[in-house]
């Protein structure tokens, strides 16, 4: 739109000159070419601002759309990683419950010194020249028939 279309048209230049006694006047209605060009600028320019607030409705529910779904797949994502810190809490205490187990089966097992303390008396006795109960009878069963024959 022009600036020549959006001012009014200048007022007319009167003509003519008044006799005195005589008044000439024209009867003249209102310039109704200036309220028709004006309500028809102002028609447009309301045609122009709905088509925006349209546009930005339009703009506004994209917008909220798009926040639903990202707040919805962001939700389901939280639920995830909420279900895995879950699950991991879980094997963490058992982690423990088991190291706990593994620390008193440990406390109860004998400790180095006290091995070295048993390795020296078996090695003081050295049991492997102990004789087993049957050797033992085997042996005085050959003393006994050894007498017996040398008694013969």
């Amino acid at each position: 739109m022009t600036v020549e279309q959006q001012l009014p048209p200048p007022p007319k230049k009167h003509e003519g000159f008044m006799k005195f006694g005589h008044s000439h006047q024209q009867q003249q209605g209102p310039d109704m070419s200036g309220i028709n060009s004006e309500m028809n600028t102002l028609g447009r320019r309301l045609r122009l601002l709905e088509e925006g607030f349209s546009n930005l409705r339009r703009f506004f529910q994209v917008t909220e759309e798009n926040i639903i779904a990202k707040n919805k797949h962001y939700s389901a994502e939280i639920k995830t990683v909420t279900s895995d810190i879950t699950e991991l809490r879980k094997e963490i205490q058992e982690l423990k419950d088991k190291m706990l187990l593994i620390i008193k089966e440990l406390q109860t097992v004998a400790r180095k010194d006290e091995v070295k303390v048993l390795e020296r008396y078996i090695n003081l006795w050295n049991p492997v020249r102990f004789v087993t109960q049957n050797e033992i009878d085997g042996i005085i069963n050959e003393v006994l028939e050894k007498k017996s024959n040398r008694k013969v």
